[in-house]
């Protein structure tokens, strides 16, 4: 099993060219099971493939073990007598920070450490653990969301050329034979079996459904459609491309409306020339080439802006994520930083208790718990930023229908009038007030999803929760609550 693994990834690094002679390569162990198959596997192929392997591990600090996690990678790195950067980073007070949930904001802080390990020890690659049961995944949690053929395409083996996956063509059973024939033992992460994540349920709950009634190959069958899709993303990116020059408005003195240095213009009768798939992706890349990415830009966001581009009104503008804006004026169409407010379309979506509702809006979720306390000392209260808690018996006794025994919980955007008593303060505020005094920018403020009942505002996602049903000593039963912004795994 040893020597066909090793010669499988050599072959499947060889096919994608992840590696040239004398590349130094960073390789990303976290010292699960993924992780320590790609060293081991490296390691064994580094004089064939004439390259420099260095490990790196960041210590997220957010499980009790992962200082073992991190003396664990270091005794391997140790053993095949690699170079080893190890890095704490409290990830907690980052995800405050940045207002991401636990998962983008633990991806967003390895990257970042990548980067830096890459430009401290001059690497040219990075190697990540990623393989074939993780593309079924991604494109399972991507049709969920209903993501358009970019995420359904799944992870690339190849990603902006120096991150490399030698383990994409793997499965993890393979990878874990692979393990047990090399008589190595990883770590495990609790964090994988907790289904509170999205990519957990699916893992442990959807696809052993799917494999047992409908496919026993659906992972097969995903990650191949992956590859089809990958392909046909591929081309359809250098169409683009080509697309995006041939409307692009290149020497902006030629816009007969003030334009913003730094804008992007499009002509829009060529753009209209176009079919509707190819449209949709030089909007993308419209916004790509103002903002850097298009991480926040959703297909909403490409419906409202075709909507205008094909509407009667010869002036129009539509807000987008990030503080920026699309605007038509007559035959131009105009990517630009939004220096005014704009009104975004309402949204509310039900949440049923227990239960989760997709907020499609937001490409997010929210899910709700039911839960019962009973150790104080073991009892910690999440911060009331992404996750949130309520006392359930207050709730229902202010709240519930006496003939359905529930209440009518919703996640919405903010609406006139909108108050509420932020938690630690006496008396109630505006919800305008408290975005004002909390900086949020005035281009998001009806991006920021409320929960509330009824007309109650519990919870102000991503800022703080109500006073008014917070727990208590004597909470016996509690409503647990977590938002989870999509941040699509590449």
């Amino acid at each position: 099993m040893t020597a066909d693994f090793v010669r499988q990834m050599h072959r499947f690094i060889l096919r994608h060219t992840m590696i040239e002679n004398g590349e130094k390569v960073v390789v990303a162990v976290s010292g699960g099971v993924d992780s320590l198959a790609l060293l081991y596997g490296l390691h064994a192929l580094r004089s064939q493939l004439t390259c420099q392997l260095h490990v790196a591990h960041l210590n997220h600090c957010l499980r009790p073990d992962a200082d073992a996690d991190a003396s664990f990678v270091r005794q391997h790195a140790a053993r095949l007598e690699l170079p080893c950067t190890i890095q704490r980073t409290e990830v907690a007070l980052l995800i405050k920070q940045w207002k991401l949930s636990v998962e983008a904001g633990a991806r967003k802080a390895r990257y970042q450490f990548y980067e830096d390990v890459c430009t401290q020890i001059r690497a040219t690659k990075v190697a990540l653990g990623h393989h074939q049961d993780d593309t079924a995944e991604t494109v399972l949690m991507n049709l969920i969301r209903g993501s358009g053929a970019t995420g359904l395409k799944g992870i690339a083996p190849v990603r902006a050329v120096k991150f490399i996956r030698p383990l994409a063509g793997f499965t993890r059973q393979q990878t874990e034979a692979f393990l047990t024939s090399m008589g190595l033992v990883p770590r495990h992460d609790s964090t994988n079996t907790d289904t509170r994540y999205l990519r957990n349920r699916i893992r442990h709950e959807l696809i052993p459904i799917l494999e047992s009634d409908y496919n026993p190959n659906i992972k097969v069958g995903l990650s191949r459609t992956a590859d089809v899709l990958d392909a046909e993303s591929e081309y359809l990116d250098t169409v683009t491309r080509e697309a995006f020059e041939a409307c692009r408005i290149r020497d902006l003195s030629e816009v007969e409306t003030p334009v913003k240095s730094g804008s992007i213009v499009l002509d829009s009768a060529k753009f209209q020339q176009y079919h509707i798939a190819v449209q949709r992706r030089i909007l993308r890349q419209s916004f790509s080439e103002v903002l850097g990415h298009t991480g926040d830009l959703y297909f909403t966001h490409c419906g409202a802006m075709l909507n205008l581009v094909e509407g009667n009104s010869p002036n129009a503008v539509l807000a987008l994520p990030n503080g920026f804006q699309f605007r038509r004026v007559y035959q131009w169409l105009i990517f630009e930083v939004s220096t005014d407010p704009i009104e975004t379309e309402s949204f509310a979506y039900p949440l049923a208790v227990p239960g989760k509702a997709l907020i499609t809006a937001l490409n997010a979720e929210i899910t709700a718990e039911l839960g019962n306390i009973r150790s104080r000392e073991a009892f910690e209260l999440p911060d009331g930023k992404f996750e949130a808690m309520f006392d359930y018996e207050k709730l229902k006794r202010m709240f519930a229908n006496p003939s359905l025994g529930t209440f009518p919980l919703a996640v919405r955007n903010r609406r006139q009038g909108d108050q509420f008593q932020p938690y630690g303060m006496q008396g109630t505020k505006k919800i305008k007030d408290f975005m004002i005094d909390a900086k949020v920018p005035r281009y998001e403020r009806d991006r920021v999803p409320l929960l509330v009942c009824g007309d109650e505002v519990l919870w102000l996602v991503g800022y703080t929760t109500s006073e008014s049903f917070k727990i208590q000593s004597s909470t016996q039963q509690y409503l647990y609550l977590r938002y989870v912004r999509d941040e699509t795994s590449s």
